[in-house]
């Protein structure tokens, strides 16, 4: 074997670069400069956040949109525990970052002391979130240690993974292997479905007389969305989307449907067949059991693809599992029903999905009676001047309700922590999204002021990197979801109204452009100018406060049900 003498720093940067990573985000510490360094000289970005939570954020974002793990540091004591919200959020996701942390020189580390500066034991942490977390105590483990966090990290169910290392170490110099093993020498990196699984899924597609598709997340992570526009268009089918799968076929699709809408659920009440796609069956979605699932469900067959064997038949029992990674799954099936001269089934679509259409400008016609800026009315408004092909991004309970029924999504790229729902993960997901995509695509984050409020600095990062995302704030001065539960339980609100703040004012002084809106006739020339400045831009649009009382989301009870239909039993129970 070849040694080559280096630093431990310039290993890890060569192992990540193995991997395809593009970005390191971590703020500039001395903990991590030679990594820094080395990332440089590699062709790895580099990119330090305000707060090291934003930093895994930014990965996790980077990663949907790209399909490849990114790497986010955090410096000892502190900057290691910073990283812990988000990494709880990606665990929750289920998106593979890779988390480093840098400790204190290993004998103080261990050693057994009282009152250490920037120091705290927080492996534990990470190893009870994480699928993989594991302490680097020598040279000789780096490479090993560093293979099977990608490993764990991008097979079965993707996650976060957590490494640590010896500050000291990543300057010190050591005898490694000159060459490094590529991917596919040591993990799974093709993973097709079984000719047999194919066959009987084609099979099961061809008997059906009513089937639909259901596309999850998993699309948008899998890059898939061809091939899943693909299958609609052989199939002929509905196609439903989970919340975080929103946007894998573009809402103005003749073939899609909202769940949630009464034409969606009729048309669930007729499917005979769902095939499910990236999708664990979300608490969100009923998990394809409950509410307008229960009608016809002993009747109805499930497929699902799914790259874990062990999440099947978890939220739902299933007819069929075809284990394997969704890119390759897609078009196997594709081609498959192409061989079989599939014959598409039975639907009226056209009716039903001008029925779908009437329900929404009946919907929409309701808008034009309020005297006052509310929430629905920004989405309405702001849906015609953000480009249809934009990366959009949203934060904030109420806010990202209101966008569900009246912002359609026209392209293929939608970010939220669907299944977590963290708020203020918003603007640091913008930030990794504009990263992927540059100048090719505008990204928009809408966000209510409650979420935009958590990493609100992150905005300075936008501008230091020339990041021009638009965000468009519902400032409600409050944090929307709670004042009507507050108002029925309590008679007033504790502690969920802010005092009014300009952040338009505050995006100016960063640098950035900025636009305050109070009147609804004014919000898509806002918008628009936004756009045009070419710099990161926030458009605070004012709306009422009491517009969570006295406007209702619409669907609010079908986007809301899942806080208390699981538990109904014990509900009942607690009323007695």
């Amino acid at each position: 074997m070849t040694l080559e003498r280096m630093s431990f720093g310039e290993r890890i940067v060569r192992l990540f670069a193995a991997e395809g990573v593009d970005f390191i985000f971590s703020q500039g510490d001395l903990t991590m400069r030679d990594i820094q360094k080395h990332a440089v000289l590699n062709g790895i970005r580099v990119v330090g956040p305000r707060h090291e939570t934003a930093a895994v954020f930014m990965a996790d974002a980077y990663y949907r949109m790209s399909g490849k793990p990114q790497v986010a540091i955090g410096a000892m004591g502190p900057g290691q525990a910073n990283l812990l919200p988000a990494v709880v959020c990606a665990g929750q996701e289920h998106v593979p970052v890779i988390v480093l942390g840098a400790t204190r020189q290993s004998d103080v580390d261990s050693g057994v002391r009282r009152s250490r500066f920037l120091h705290a034991p927080v492996m534990d942490c990470f190893a009870s979130i994480c699928k993989y977390a594991s302490r680097i105590t020598h040279p000789g483990e780096l490479d090993e240690k560093v293979r099977e966090a990608f490993r764990q990290a991008l097979s079965g169910t993707p996650g976060p993974v957590y490494l640590e290392y010896d500050f000291v170490m990543q300057e010190s110099e050591f005898e490694f292997p000159s060459s490094i093993l590529r991917p596919e020498q040591y993990r799974v990196v093709e993973q097709p479905a079984s000719s047999g699984a194919i066959d009987s899924a084609v099979e099961m597609l061809a008997n059906a007389r009513r089937p639909c598709l259901l596309g999850g997340t998993g699309i948008h992570t899998s890059l898939s969305h061809e091939s899943f526009e693909g299958l609609a268009r052989i199939l002929g089918c509905p196609v439903f989307t989970t919340i975080g799968g929103s946007g894998a076929l573009p809402e103005n699709d003749s073939q899609w449907f909202p769940y949630f809408s009464e034409a969606g659920q009729r048309v669930l009440h007729e499917c005979d067949l769902v095939l499910a796609l990236g999708t664990s069956f979300p608490e969100t979605m009923n998990y394809g059991r409950q509410r307008a699932f229960e009608v016809g469900n002993e009747d109805r067959q499930w497929i699902l693809v799914e790259q874990d064997a062990s999440a099947v038949g978890v939220n739902r029992t299933v007819d069929l599992a075809i284990i394997g990674k969704l890119e390759q799954v897609l078009p196997q099936l594709c081609n498959a029903l192409r061989d079989r001269a599939y014959e598409p089934a039975s639907w009226d679509l056209v009716s039903h999905r001008c029925s779908y259409e009437e329900e929404r400008r009946r919907s929409v016609r309701e808008l034009s009676g309020a005297n006052t800026i509310n929430a629905s009315a920004l989405m309405n408004e702001a849906r015609e001047s953000v480009p249809n092909d934009s990366v959009v991004v949203v934060d904030s309970g109420l806010t990202v309700m209101h966008q569900l029924a009246y912002f359609e999504k026209r392209s293929r790229a939608f970010l939220w922590t669907s299944k977590y729902g963290h708020l203020g993960s918003g603007l640091p997901y913008a930030l990794g999204a504009k990263l992927k995509v540059g100048t090719e695509r505008p990204v928009c984050l809408i966000s209510g002021d409650g979420g935009i409020g958590f990493h609100f600095m992150e905005f300075e990062t936008a501008v230091r990197h020339n990041l021009a995302v638009v965000v468009i704030i519902n400032d409600d001065e409050a944090l929307g979801a709670e004042i009507k539960a507050h108002m029925d339980h309590i008679g007033k609100t504790i502690e969920v109204s802010f005092s009014p703040v300009r952040y338009d004012l505050m995006a100016q002084a960063m640098g950035g452009h900025g636009e305050y809106v109070d009147k609804l006739s004014d919000i898509r020339q806002a918008v628009d100018r936004a756009f045009a400045s070419g710099k990161p831009a926030i458009v605070q649009v004012k709306t009422d406060p009491q517009g969570a009382v006295k406007y209702p989301v619409p669907y609010g009870a079908e986007l809301s049900s899942w806080l208390m239909e699981d538990s109904k039993i014990h509900s009942a129970v607690y009323s007695d």
